[in-house]
């Protein structure tokens, strides 16, 4: 059984150098090969491939080169030129921990025939924000702990930072390349693959780390955008009245009215608790209650946010103020 590693990048050229150097570390079972695809990259990523492409690795090394078209035909064009039984998607923004390629090998061979899902959570030298720590514990970000059933993870944590699926299955039923960049492409595959039967089982011991901080502001500000990436992932699948629901679409036609008092609230409580969650310890009382409510704040302004987008994309009635 071969693994093919696909990396798709995008303007990320040292991240990227150090994602492949983990690769170069890998216990047990090295891959086979990487394939890079570089999604028309300015910042001397392709230079920098050109000159990494003739370099000895412990693996094949090839890249793709191809015009920003977004990560989902960037990963197609990965799967294409990959020879091995088995893809691994990871992020260019990863590092892949020692063992992680060959749990990735190991969960296939204990009688996978679906795809296996690794664990990703930040990289442990970045200092880990009170919107990074949420984004992991209640976010919609690697929200391992909603997992009811690790053999049958489902189509929400098709999270392409870190799982492996039969090539055959990606060749037949590849990536929707509408989506123009990172959000919903990868879960809207999950969801096509689920309702062939196909499963996403969960194996924590592959484990990577992601090298990418994040502050609640910039997310935010992408959040209007990602509804409009939901709302698309509901018109190519219109029929599925819970993935209406999941994807907020329903929200959006429903609330005919903002409720704005609660927004200024949320805004307040991000602006009063957010700076001062450093200073005492994460075990006392207080810190987890003022987590809570952070958490909550932060979840109700985010979906304000993608409800806004959502009602752009599908043309719906803008609310009407309170």
């Amino acid at each position: 059984m071969k693994l093919s590693v696909v990396i798709p990048t995008f303007e990320r050229r040292d991240k990227l150098r150090a994602c492949l150097e983990s690769l170069t570390a890998q216990a047990g079972a090295p891959a086979y090969e990487v394939v890079v695809v570089d999604d028309g990259s300015k910042d001397g990523t392709r230079e920098w491939l050109s000159g990494a492409s003739g370099q000895a690795w412990p693996f094949g090394l090839r890249v793709v080169l191809q015009s920003h078209r977004g990560p989902a035909a960037a990963r197609n064009a990965g799967v294409r030129e990959a020879i091995g039984d088995l893809v691994l998607f990871l992020g260019d923004d990863c590092i892949a921990a020692p063992g992680c390629l060959a749990e990735h090998l190991r969960a296939h061979r204990a009688g996978s025939d679906g795809s296996v899902l690794g664990f990703t959570t930040w990289l442990p030298s970045l200092e880990i924000t009170p919107f990074m720590h949420y984004q992991e514990n209640g976010g919609s970000q690697f929200a391992y702990g909603r997992i009811e059933d690790p053999e049958d993870a489902g189509w929400r944590f098709y999270y392409t930072t870190n799982i492996s699926t039969p090539r055959a299955v990606l060749l037949e039923h590849p990536f929707e390349e509408r989506f123009p960049a990172a959000r919903y492409e990868d879960m809207e595959l999950g969801w096509r693959l689920q309702q062939l039967g196909h499963r996403v089982r969960y194996w924590p011991e592959a484990l990577v780390w992601h090298d990418h901080p994040i502050d609640f502001d910039s997310f935010r500000a992408r959040c209007a955008a990602y509804g409009e990436y939901a709302a698309l992932f509901h018109q190519l699948h219109p029929e599925d009245e819970g993935l209406a629901v999941a994807l907020g679409v329903r929200d959006a036609e429903q609330a005919d009215r903002v409720f704005r008092p609660g927004l200024e609230c949320a805004e307040a409580v991000v602006d009063a608790i957010e700076p001062s969650l450093g200073a005492a310890p994460a075990s006392a009382f207080a810190v987890r209650g003022a987590t809570a409510l952070l958490h909550d704040a932060y979840r109700l302004l985010i979906h304000h946010e993608q409800i806004t987008g959502i009602r752009k994309a599908l043309s719906l009635p803008a609310p009407m103020e309170a």
